[in-house]
């Protein structure tokens, strides 16, 4: 992913890709924009895959994700970048300058999403989309409708290539524990933060 992400005016970075995020990249792009969105996580979506339903509608997150993956699929103009963030900012309006870094994945695009590794993995962790009522393995697909579609190591909890266990498990030779970080340098004429929001702590209540 090193390398510029398209030129002054015509692009806009957006930083976040949940739901409103995805929406503001797609709806930039499809008024003819280029544009650039940069998620944190591995996969796009956000909060909003880990409801049940959401407002106004009160649709389950898989209806409204689809529709905007749809949109995505058909335009190349979005370019996304996933486990990525924005070290630094120069530049003003018109000619921004965005440093963003992408952490690893440890899986790269052979990945056929088969679900073989799992079993292999011999390293769990606490599942953050179940507020770790229960577990997944240190390689784990983000979630049912995850973009892209693309299994990920966890380096918080797996040994690195001191275990291995998955790569024999994977025919399409999509693991790589030696991949390391990447950088883009990205020219934007705009910048939109749709970075998201926490939960309120239930305990502070009254």
């Amino acid at each position: 992913m090193n390398g510029t992400g398209g030129a002054g005016r015509e692009t806009i970075l957006v930083v976040g890709g949940g739901i409103a995020g995805l929406t503001a990249a797609i709806e930039a792009a499809e008024a003819g924009a280029g544009v650039w969105l940069v998620e944190q996580g591995p996969s796009l979506g956000g909060r909003v895959v880990n409801t049940s339903l959401y407002f106004p509608k009160l649709c389950p997150p898989a209806c409204g994700l689809e529709l905007n993956y749809q949109r995505l699929r058909r335009n190349p103009a979005v370019r996304v970048a996933t486990l990525a963030g924005v070290a630094a900012v120069s530049g003003g309006p018109g000619a921004y300058r965005a440093q963003v870094r992408v952490k690893p994945r440890f899986v790269n695009e052979r990945c056929t999403a088969c679900g073989a590794c799992v079993p292999a993995c011999p390293v769990e962790r606490e599942n953050p989309r179940n507020q770790g009522r229960d577990k997944t393995k240190a390689i784990y697909l983000p979630h049912d409708m995850a973009w892209p579609r693309r299994y990920v190591i966890d380096p918080a909890v797996c040994p690195g290539p001191s275990c291995g266990r998955c790569l024999p498990a994977c025919a399409a030779g999509a693991i790589d524990l030696g991949m390391g970080e990447e950088r883009l340098d990205v020219e934007a004429g705009a910048i939109v933060i749709a970075t998201g929001w926490r939960p309120y702590p239930a305990e502070r209540l009254e």
